[in-house]
């Protein structure tokens, strides 16, 4: 008995000693903000009339960049400031070994439009491409998004493989199916995408009349649109026709799966693609060159986000940071926000022009807005700030996947809309 008491009563005087203790770490908290963590971790950022970033902000990004093997930008689209800070860190880091831009078209576009920029530096072949195959790429109708692939393909040395298309083609297939009837190996094939084009060509028509982008042959084309193609062509597994006849199809099921409001699966297969297509421009690269090369991406934020996305899946950003780990190496994941107050560009999908919408500041985001500096630009070093965050008590689903998920994020104080390089067709 007096064992057992001695016992509890050693028990009783440590459990005080805890609570008391828990009681001091959080009184201490209660300052620990997450404001007040990111403002601890704010680095402001400008750039020059020449486009070079200055600031704490500009060489923390470039600094990482270098000691990364991919650079991840994870943006709000239709934001002009994006693309010209992407096009400056991709000037730096270009001599230290960056010769690739992954961006969020299809394999085939991307590199018709590398070679529209090596062989006419002036930009006049690349916007013909915008106006002949209307609606083309829709976020490189964008004036400032434009300059970035003019500069990321110039700072790379001009190569023919600098533009890595990883992505699905939204309203690719008017260059699509006329790119496949170019390479068109007999008769039969050649009539078989002629076939196709004058349903895809009346197909948008329609939808255009009607402002209904369902009746686009990428969103709701009939199922059997591919099979004469496919059958026509016979192609060689891994061949350019094979690849854009694949890319066609799979266009249409991952926007069928959208359609019937399967927005899961949409996404789901939609990431998978990606992926696929990432290490397939990973291996042939490396296999050509000897080493793993290194690799910036741009694309829309919940595609960079490392762990479970916004829409729920697995995409990009995880998939590279794996990759970067296994070699020994790291990835950089930045999340880049227009200012508040301000609007970004958004694409009508009823006509394909570009409207203003306001930058979202509310919700989950709002503490980067509180700690930002409203005058300029403020990047916020994450890293640090991980260790602490399960201090801060629960936080939205949202937030945390940022925390965890980004290495930095800017806010873009005073930003605007980016710009149509072209009016009408």
């Amino acid at each position: 008995m007096t064992q057992r008491n001695g016992a509890r009563r050693r028990w009783t005087a440590l459990s005080i000693f805890a609570l008391a203790l828990c009681a001091g770490q959080a009184q201490a908290q209660s300052h620990d903000s997450l404001t007040a963590l990111l403002r601890a971790n704010a680095h402001p950022m400008q750039a020059a009339d020449d486009g070079r970033l200055s600031g704490a902000g500009g060489e923390l990004l470039i600094a990482a960049g270098r000691d990364a093997q991919f650079f991840l930008i994870g943006e709000e689209h239709g934001v002009a400031e994006i693309p010209l800070i992407a096009a400056a860190v991709f000037r730096e880091l270009a001599p230290h070994g960056y010769k690739h831009l992954a961006i969020e078209t299809g394999d085939a576009m991307a590199a018709e439009l590398n070679r529209r920029l090596v062989a006419d530096t002036s930009g006049a072949s690349f916007l013909a491409f915008q106006r002949d195959f209307f609606p083309g790429a829709p976020f490189y109708r964008w004036r400032e998004d434009a300059a970035l692939l003019r500069t990321a393909v110039a700072a790379a040395g001009g190569g023919g493989d600098v533009l890595w298309g990883l992505d699905y083609d939204i309203v690719g297939d008017r260059y699509a199916l006329r790119r496949l009837r170019d390479i068109a190996p007999n008769a039969a094939a050649r009539a078989a995408a002629e076939g196709a084009i004058a349903r895809a060509d009346s197909a948008l028509a329609q939808a255009l009349a009607t402002q209904n982008p369902g009746l686009l042959m990428m969103f709701g084309g009939a199922d059997d649109w591919y099979a004469p193609l496919r059958q026509a062509y016979a192609p060689e597994p891994g061949s350019e026709a094979d690849r854009i006849i694949h890319l066609l199809q799979t266009t249409r099921e991952i926007n069928a799966y959208w359609g019937r409001g399967q927005g899961y699966l949409s996404n789901h297969h939609r990431a998978q693609l990606n992926k696929r297509q990432l290490m397939r421009y990973l291996n042939e690269t490396a296999a050509r060159t000897g080493q793993m090369p290194r690799v910036m991406m741009k694309f829309g934020s919940s595609h960079m986000v490392r762990g479970r996305s916004f829409t729920n899946v697995f995409d990009l950003g995880t998939l590279a940071s794996e990759i970067a780990d296994v070699n020994g190496s790291r990835s950089f994941g930045v999340l880049m926000l227009g200012g508040a107050g301000t609007m970004h560009a958004v694409i009508d999908p009823r006509a394909f022009t570009t409207v203003e919408a306001p930058v979202e500041t509310g919700g989950w985001v709002q503490p980067f807005y509180d700690a930002a500096d409203p005058q300029r630009w403020t990047v916020f070093d994450l890293r640090p700030i991980r260790g602490r965050v399960p201090r801060l008590g629960a936080l939205p689903d949202e937030l945390l996947k940022v925390l965890y998920g980004f290495d930095a994020v800017v806010i873009l104080s005073g930003s605007g809309p980016q710009h149509d390089s072209l009016v009408g067709r």
